[in-house]
């Protein structure tokens, strides 16, 4: 079943607050742990980057910021224009298409890095969107991948258990110190319901797997290699970030 138009519709409307959301986060201790990130994995640039599934702008912002050429892509019209908007506010160049990750349009061996976040999991064949990634990459460019297990818990018994005792430390924490930097739940002034997305995520091929073997296994046959994890979570990872190289 092709959910990309409903995908599509959600994250529209969703636009508003998600980029009030990624603001918030890009100018906090969030945002400076990316730059760092960033700076140890990319260096200061000027490399030729894609964005690709770029929602706000949250990646586009803090690269561009570090001197490199920034091409944003997302499906949702709405997204891309809060692109537009988040980055000319701050006085930085990022180029920005409508564009399906899983389809890309730019010509073979066009970028020297990919960027992604939490983008694989709202597809409907995300195997295919990483060997985009490989095809438009430069021969030694890399692969960054940000995503995590966001609905596996409805289908894994283990992961669930594993995911209601992290969910219940993390609600006592906020109720500590008040919401993170970026909490999305903070941020939804068109009242958007969320389940809405819950429903088509529970229907994608990523909801029925553990992450990041998948990740792991679908890069190998694409072609990469030198592939760097970091995970959040234990012993079920419910985050993780990747680097991964396209060889020369």
């Amino acid at each position: 079943m092709d959910h990309l138009s409903d995908v599509k519709d959600y994250w529209d409307r969703r636009s508003h607050g998600f980029s009030d959301a990624v603001n918030e986060e890009l100018d906090s201790y969030k945002g400076d742990a990316w730059r760092e990130f960033f700076r140890q994995n990319l260096g200061d640039g000027p490399l030729e980057i894609l964005d690709d599934g770029a929602g706000a702008g949250f990646f586009s912002m803090i690269l561009a910021g570090m001197g490199h050429s920034l091409t944003a892509v997302d499906y949702s019209e709405g997204m891309v224009e809060r692109v537009i908007l988040n980055t000319r506010e701050r006085g930085l160049s990022v180029k920005a298409f409508r564009m399906d990750a899983q389809e890309l349009s730019f010509e073979d061996e066009s970028f020297d890095a990919v960027v992604q976040r939490d983008v694989l999991w709202n597809l409907d064949d995300p195997a295919r969107a990483v060997s985009e990634v490989f095809r438009v990459l430069r021969p030694g460019g890399k692969y960054i991948l940000k995503d995590g297990n966001h609905y596996l818990s409805a289908n894994d018994e283990e992961f669930a258990r594993a995911s209601r005792q992290r969910r219940e430390k993390a609600e006592a924490e906020r109720k500590q110190r008040g919401p993170s930097p970026g909490d999305h739940n903070a941020h939804n002034p068109e009242n958007v319901d969320y389940t809405v997305i819950e429903r088509i995520a529970l229907e994608q091929p990523l909801s029925h797997v553990r992450r990041p073997q998948w990740d792991v296994d679908t890069l190998i046959r694409c072609g990469f290699s030198g592939i760097n994890i970091t995970l959040e979570g234990a012993p079920y990872p419910y985050a993780f970030t990747i680097v991964a190289i396209k060889p020369e």
